[in-house]
């Protein structure tokens, strides 16, 4: 066989090889599963392994096609007689992939509280495939669905059926526009108005500059119902439905949609509000703390699930193609340097496994007791703090593993990559940006205290001695912190929210790795904590013993 042949042979194989139903074979992924589920494992276990196999088999080469430029959503303004219809046109793939997806039934999973885990484990499981044109639809969704299980509002049993349908064709999907041209991530300069008409129903009129998931049922926005309150205080929370009782379109029009660099099958929009009828959500000043309570805090945790699963799904393909690629003679998996990069990532895609699988446990806990106020304050810190080091880290990820697969890593045609890389970085700006979150994590430890509770949490729910020092000195970077002045202290709370993050992903990877070590007899995680706390808690020592830990962790010989 001729050598082009033979390498093009491999990589046949090697392609064919990434339809496999990696569930299966994540060692690690069904011990967190059997660690948080205990005896509902084997149930979860199996409905898991059945959608998975979706997933790789079904999902990702539909998503794959739908992704490409021309296969793209587009907005039809008039239909062929000429009146407006405001149509936004799918392939037909993205239909297909919206079915896949909702058929695990993780919107049912969801509706009940303390649902949220089990449900996010399906939504990691089909963010392998990306964003996919329907993940950040499912968040919205979520987030209205959450709204629905603390307040009432008109249709609510109506709309919450349509928002569990196993089906896309057949559900309804939400929306959250917040954001203005003049605003961005500051909310409180919005401007877009809500009134009330002469028959005492509310209108609301403006415009919303980035709108995903276009074209959605039903819409959460926020409108200035004071005009005589500034900021945040004058906005209310309202859920607007995108068609009226009688059947015609509710009065928004789409201007246009945005060209993005990756997240390209979902529609985003801007969209002009011409008196359109919404009803209010919860009490109209309490509008900005609902957002921020269960809309934002909500997608925060969709957001750290889907971009986990796009770096997972990178870290497969990037291990598989090393045991599959020669270089100089050598498997490329068999080289330090390559070794060190793949136990890296996953070490690190691990332990913030263990923190968001924590975190979501805590919340579910939370929303099936009496909310605690330092409860709902801690998980607020460990939310950012996850949404903040999952999407700074996932691109990081995804762009390692772009790496391994040399000059092919940058061919859109060659595998997923690229196009998890666009949706990463994506996904790292929406609900808010590392900046933002590290400047809320700063004005509350100087509002709530949280440096306090979260220290708590540390020595109370997580202790390990191993970690007393690094406790210990992040308790003394709080102090200094409040030492300096304003302009100070927004530079140093970088590495203070990063320090938080570190030690909070490691001690839960600790209480992971125990358990696996004395319940199954496995060191995987005992492993990479070793090398996280090496590379991000202390200081790696280049010599054998470090040579046979990244060896260990990517199970090479």
């Amino acid at each position: 066989m001729e050598t082009h042949d033979k390498a093009r042979e491999q990589l046949k194989i090697w392609k064919d090889s990434l339809k496999k139903n990696f569930y299966e074979e994540d060692k690690n992924l069904k011990h967190t599963l059997q660690y948080y589920f205990k005896d509902q494992f084997k149930d979860i276990d199996k409905d898991l392994s059945i959608f998975s196999q979706k997933v790789f088999k079904e999902l990702e080469p539909l998503v794959n096609e739908n992704d490409l430029v021309f296969n793209n959503p587009r907005l039809e303004s008039y239909d062929d007689v000429g009146e407006q219809n405001q149509k936004i046109i799918h392939h037909p793939f993205y239909d297909e992939v919206g079915n896949i997806i909702y058929s695990s039934g993780l919107m049912k999973k969801m509706s009940s509280p303390g649902g949220l885990l089990e449900s996010l484990c399906f939504f990691y499981l089909s963010s392998h495939g990306g964003e996919a044109g329907h993940n950040c639809p499912i968040a919205c969704s979520a987030g209205i669905v959450r709204i629905f299980q603390k307040l009432d509002l008109p249709n609510k049993d109506i709309y919450l059926k349509k928002l569990t349908e196993p089906s896309y064709t057949q559900n309804f999907t939400g929306a959250q526009f917040l954001t203005e041209i003049q605003g961005g991530s500051d909310v409180g300069k919005n401007a877009t108005t809500a009134f009330l008409d002469e028959n005492k129903q509310w209108k609301i009129k403006g415009e919303k500059w980035f709108c995903s998931n276009a074209n959605a049922e039903l819409i959460l926005m926020t409108a200035r119902f004071d005009q005589e309150k500034s900021g945040t205080k004058g906005l209310g929370l309202f859920l607007l439905p995108s068609h009226l009782p009688d059947g015609k379109k509710n009065h928004y029009t789409l201007r246009r949609l945005k060209n993005k660099i990756g997240t390209r099958s979902m529609a985003s929009s801007e969209i002009d509000f011409n008196g359109a009828h919404a009803w209010p959500v919860g009490k109209l000043e309490e509008g900005f703390s609902l957002v921020m309570e269960n809309v934002l805090h909500i997608s925060r945790i969709f957001n750290t699930f889907a971009v986990l699963g796009q770096s997972s799904r990178a870290y497969q393909i990037a291990k598989s193609y090393a045991h599959f690629r020669e270089a100089f003679g050598k498997k490329i998996i068999e080289y330090p340097l390559v070794q060190e990069t793949l136990a890296k990532v996953k070490s690190e895609q691990l332990a913030l496994m263990a923190f968001i699988f924590k975190t979501t446990r805590l919340q579910d806990e939370t929303d099936t007791n009496k909310e605690n106020e330092k409860q709902k304050l801690l998980l607020r810190v460990l939310v950012n703090l996850n949404k903040y080091i999952s999407s700074l880290w996932a691109v990081e990820h995804i762009h390692r593993s772009i790496d391994i697969l040399g000059g092919n890593g940058a061919i859109e045609s060659f595998s997923p990559l690229p196009r998890l890389l666009r949706d990463s970085i994506v996904c790292e700006n929406w609900e808010g940006t590392h900046n933002t979150l590290r400047m809320q994590i700063l004005r509350d430890i100087h509002r709530y205290k949280v440096d306090e509770i979260f220290i708590s949490f540390l020595r109370n729910d997580l202790y390990l001695e191993s970690f007393k020092e690094d406790i210990n000195r992040l308790e003394e970077d709080f102090q200094s912190l409040k030492d300096q002045n304003e302009q100070v202290q927004t530079l140093l709370i970088k590495d203070i929210v990063h320090k938080m993050s570190m030690i909070a992903s490691a001690l839960c990877l600790s209480q992971e790795a125990i358990h696996q070590t004395e319940n199954n007899n496995e060191k995987i995680k005992e492993k990479a904590l070793s090398l996280f706390r090496k590379t991000h808690l202390g200081r790696p020592s280049y010599d054998n013993d470090y040579l046979n830990l990244i060896k260990e962790i990517n199970g090479v010989q």
